[in-house]
């Protein structure tokens, strides 16, 4: 009979990454299923509105099965509780979004967005919550607006009256 022993720096799976990745397999599955049986699909070249969703289900649910099998080094830190600030920040980014890409446009809501989300980090500065915000807004108008020609206005109608 023989015992196997692991080395202190051999690597194994992870309790805690299985359990994460469980909840995201379960709840891209739950929503994937949700959006294939209540949304028309449409083809890649004529998209409906649940074509979107679906691939979306799917992309994290192959992340989350990534995630599972990544094994955990033996001396990874364990997890920590965001803090209050952050997990308001960063749960508040899209509630700050929809409530100002009307009366403000594209171009604000996204750089109040991002600044604000930005800030949920610890190691952010402002300067570099500013640049962060101001080249996401960029990438952002130019992606939707000009690019996929979405109907969303760039100034709102608090700037244009």
């Amino acid at each position: 009979m023989t015992i196997e022993t692991r080395r202190p720096n051999q690597h194994s799976l992870s309790r805690r990454n299985i359990t994460f990745a469980s909840i995201f397999v379960c709840f891209s599955v739950a929503t994937g299923i949700y959006a294939y049986r209540t949304l028309k699909i449409g083809t890649a070249a004529e998209m409906g509105s649940g074509f979107f969703p679906v691939m979306l289900s799917i992309v994290l649910a192959l992340l989350a099965l990534g995630v599972a099998f990544t094994p955990l080094s033996a001396n990874a830190a364990p997890l920590r509780f965001a803090s209050i600030k952050s997990s308001v920040l960063v749960m508040g980014s899209p509630l700050i979004f929809a409530a100002t890409v009307q009366t403000l446009g594209l171009v604000l809501a996204v750089a109040l967005t991002i600044f604000f989300s930005s800030l949920a980090s610890r190691f952010a500065t402002l300067r570099q919550s500013l640049l962060l915000s101001a080249g996401f807004t960029v990438f952002c108008v130019a992606v939707f607006h000009f690019l996929l020609n979405l109907p969303i206005p760039l100034w709102g109608d608090l700037i244009t009256g």
